[in-house]
């Protein structure tokens, strides 16, 4: 049976097979943050159990593929950012998956920021993706991540967006640093 709070885990990680993913699930609590490792990045969704005929669904914020509805061909230059629109979906945990990756329970910014009641976070997150409410994506300011924190914590927050800012100024110092050494 399911705790009946996650407070402040991170969770082992899990596969998308059978019995692996069966675990998880039993894990899981209302409105915990969810984390599927992409590689080089992370997802993140927020866990609201039975919706929308789904049994374990997450609703969770992205730019995703549009398909009909969106031609590469009517914005000019990038074709990535014609078929990319954001919006806030609800789907299973397999779904996201989509087969391969992993994902696990990270409630670890429970231990710095107080956590909402989990009803609140969870009509938070159903209002939001039922009003199908406009939200412009950026990687640094508004992302899964933010979205996510929003919907948990009501407060906006991408620890995975500050540290890639923090890198990104470390390489920029880092190289004005040897640069001078350099001129020597």
């Amino acid at each position: 049976m399911a705790r009946k709070n996650n407070f402040g885990i991170v969770g082992d990680w899990h596969l998308p097979s059978f019995p692996d993913i069966s675990a998880l699930e039993d894990e899981l609590c209302l409105g915990d943050r969810l984390e599927f490792d992409c590689g080089i990045y992370a997802h993140w969704g927020i866990y609201v159990g039975r919706y929308q005929d789904m049994r374990h669904a997450v609703i969770h914020f992205g730019m995703f593929e549009k398909r009909a509805a969106f031609s590469k061909k009517k914005i000019s230059g990038s074709a990535f950012a014609a078929g990319q629109k954001p919006e806030i979906r609800a789907n299973t945990i397999g779904m996201i998956l989509g087969g391969s990756g992993k994902v696990r329970i990270n409630n670890s910014r429970d231990l710095k920021v107080e956590h909402l009641d989990p009803d609140v976070i969870i009509e938070t997150a159903t209002t939001m993706h039922r009003d199908k409410t406009p939200i412009d994506y950026n990687l640094i300011e508004n992302n899964c991540e933010h979205f996510v924190n929003l919907c948990r914590y009501d407060k906006p927050h991408s620890q995975q967006a500050e540290d890639l800012v923090i890198g990104a100024m470390g390489l920029l110092v880092g190289g004005a640093i040897a640069g001078e050494y350099l001129k020597l």
